[in-house]
């Protein structure tokens, strides 16, 4: 069968006029996909615009329509995600760079001096903590600002992911890294800890995110009619294998199709070659 779809194909490929014409009978695609070109009847035919391009609207909006509304279900979960990814990773980054201010306040050999300035960007860290959680937030909803809430987003198909409320603020008054670190150090792993575990669900939830979506290209794929396998290079490269292997059989449609191109045309091809 396939050095059938390729005879087929390659030609198709080599008769130019089908490739500049984008709305060449959709049912070219299928037919090589199917093992079987269009008969000669219909190539004889010049191409219908209106009928072609009703049936690839009729296509999209029809048997695609349920998976694509999915893909943006889907779509939308993921940039939500990505928001409150983004800063649980970024607070998480401040919480390690706090830890390690504590502990260099525990060696013995540490001034005064070292240990002001350390306390000074301790609490510049945690400022910076509480003001990505207050500007964290989805439809109005501030999830670690402490007085957020619970929601959920939908992923297509009556599931959902859920974005728990978590207070991630960090309060540093009162604490004093020179004369109690014990007290600012658990307070520190106390949040890390706090933090790796949200982290943990959100990576949960990312993995669940992006099987999803390998499924709805695959849901697409079977919707259209397409077998991805049909797409892959060795396939491709026998192809156009074929397709040059033509041209010296057929010098005189090669000539033509040169003659047929426009200048924008030879343009964009010596382009995309270059």
């Amino acid at each position: 069968m396939i050095p059938h779809i390729i005879a087929n194909w390659g030609k198709k490929l080599f008769e130019f006029r089908n490739i500049l014409d984008v709305t060449y009978d959709s049912r070219l695609v299928n037919g090589a996909y199917g093992g079987s070109g269009i008969s000669d009847s219909d190539t004889a035919q010049p191409p219908n615009r209106d009928r072609a391009v009703a049936a690839i609207r009729e296509l999209l909006t029809g048997e695609t329509a349920a998976v694509r509304q999915r893909a943006r279900d889907v779509s939308t979960s993921i940039s939500a995600l990505q928001i409150f990814t983004d800063a649980i990773e970024t607070i998480a980054e401040k919480l390690v760079k706090m830890l390690d201010l504590v502990k260099k306040t525990l060696v013995p050999d540490c001034s005064q001096t070292q240990a002001e300035r350390m306390e000074q960007q301790f609490q510049d860290l945690s400022r910076g903590i509480n003001k990505i959680v207050s500007r964290t937030e989805y439809q109005f909803n501030k999830p670690f600002s402490g007085s957020g809430k619970t929601f959920s987003i939908s992923i297509g198909n009556g599931s959902k992911i859920n974005i728990f409320a978590r207070d991630f603020r960090f309060d540093a008054q009162g604490l004093n890294l020179k004369t109690n670190p014990q007290t600012a150090l658990s307070k520190v792993n106390d949040a890390i800890t706090n933090i790796d575990e949200y982290k943990t669900y959100l990576d949960r939830q990312a993995v669940r995110l992006s099987d999803i979506t390998a499924s709805i290209e695959s849901e697409i794929q079977v919707a259209m009619g397409i077998n991805i396998k049909d797409f892959q290079p060795g396939f491709a490269e026998l192809t156009a294998d074929y397709a040059a292997s033509l041209i010296p059989q057929d010098k005189q449609t090669s000539i033509n199709t040169q003659a047929n191109l426009t200048p924008n045309e030879i343009l964009k091809l010596l382009k995309d070659g270059g």
